[in-house]
């Protein structure tokens, strides 16, 4: 047993002079409470005893020498320990519990060491140890939230690079499932992509959508690229199909493309380009989500976006030399007429206008396109061309 020198009275650091003299007999006995103490499981197999003796009397000497004025504040220590912890995977709770048990046995070899002594040193040193205390574990804290902050970036960013690489890969290159099993995604499943057009002035795009969707029991990988944000879903079934088109319905702030589902990973490429293609079936700037293969015409319109527009100036060019106003009302009132499926009377009961009015509008599209709308050919060119030119933006309606 270490005999004890009796400190001079009121003198607190000289209390924490004598238990820092003390400090490999305290490291031992504080190693020992931490390794029987409530949180011992987690200590347990993380690190040696020589590895917990080292953080402890590292700290231990850091604190007294605080306390006793030999050095000043040095939070070090304890936020070596903390990220040390951290990347060992020891619990945050542990890590504080240690602290405190830290605490404790100082405060009661401080009792032994002042008695006989003035007690009035003893508030002046609790009080200051107690301090110091939650200074340091403040500080291993802090140090072990930075470190799992940094991991999660770290991890993040690796996810994204091997996401990409999938995105950009071809389904028989046998390092595709390399990369969905280092991913952590199935050899075989339900898989789509989603492509969200972004708008440099918006926010990005399906904002907090993963989270969203793993309350669906989706799991996704996400990355944001200039201009889109890209996305591969794990279905658990097939039918998570539809909450997934009703969340991206609930978030969409521009256009929003879905690929066909396909059972492996590897064919995450191919999937992607009918992400983009599906997104392009909607008009700029509109808010939709559409699924590739629910649209034909516009699919097939947006494969050929240069031909779609000559397209759309071939046979609407009269229309669309018209002036915005008198454009606009033709087309709207040509599209709502394939909308009603060429009832002249829903389309002026829709727009609250005189049938004759709706017909009048009509024969003016016939007449600047050389298109009768009572031909089926004929009308099926206009329906494709007012198609393509909304694709295109040359409509902005």
């Amino acid at each position: 047993m270490t005999v004890l020198t009796e400190p001079p009275a009121n003198d607190s650091a000289a209390v924490a002079r004598t238990l820092l003299a003390e400090v490999d007999e305290l490291t031992a006995e504080l190693v020992g409470r931490i390794r029987t103490g409530d949180h011992a499981y987690a200590e347990s197999t993380a690190l040696t005893d020589s590895e917990l003796g080292f953080v402890v009397r590292d700290n231990l000497v850091a604190v007294l020498g605080q306390l006793s004025g030999s050095i000043g504040r040095r939070l070090q220590p304890a936020t070596v320990v903390g990220r040390f912890k951290a990347e060992l995977g020891v619990p945050l709770a542990a890590v504080l519990h240690a602290y405190r048990l830290a605490g404790r046995l100082l405060w009661e070899r401080a009792l032994v060491t002042a008695t006989g002594r003035s007690l009035d040193v003893l508030p002046q040193l609790g009080s200051e140890m107690w301090r110091i205390i939650d200074d340091y574990s403040g500080a291993a804290a802090d140090a072990y939230g930075d470190y799992l902050a940094e991991r999660v970036r770290r991890d993040d960013s690796e996810r994204r690079a091997m996401l990409r690489k999938l995105l950009d890969g071809d389904a028989d290159d046998p390092t595709q499932r390399d990369i969905a099993r280092a991913l952590h995604l199935p050899p075989l499943g339900n898989f789509i992509v989603v492509h969200a057009e972004a708008d440099p002035n918006l926010m990005e795009p399906l904002f907090g959508i993963e989270d969203r969707l793993r309350a669906e029991s989706v799991e996704s990988i996400w990355i944001s690229e200039a201009g889109a944000r890209i996305g591969l879903l794990s279905l658990a079934a097939t039918h998570a199909l539809e909450r997934v088109l009703a969340r991206l319905r609930d978030h969409a702030t521009g256009r929003i493309g879905l690929s066909r589902p396909f059972p492996t990973a590897g064919s995450a490429g191919t999937a992607l380009r009918e992400a983009e293609l599906a997104g392009r079936c909607a008009p700029p700037g509109s808010a939709t989500v559409t699924a590739y293969g629910s649209t034909p015409i516009p699919l097939v319109l947006a494969h050929a976006p240069s031909a779609s527009r000559e397209l759309a100036d071939d046979i609407l060019g009269p229309v669309l030399e018209l002036p915005p106003e008198e454009r606009d009302t033709l087309l709207d009132t040509l599209a709502l007429w394939f909308e009603c499926g060429g009832s002249n009377t829903e389309v002026a009961q829709r727009l609250h206008y005189h049938r004759n009015t709706i017909h009048f509008r009509l024969r003016r599209i016939e007449t600047l396109t050389d298109r009768r709308c009572s031909d089926p050919k004929a009308a099926a060119e206009l329906y494709v061309a007012l198609t393509a030119a909304r694709l295109a933006g040359l409509d902005p309606a």
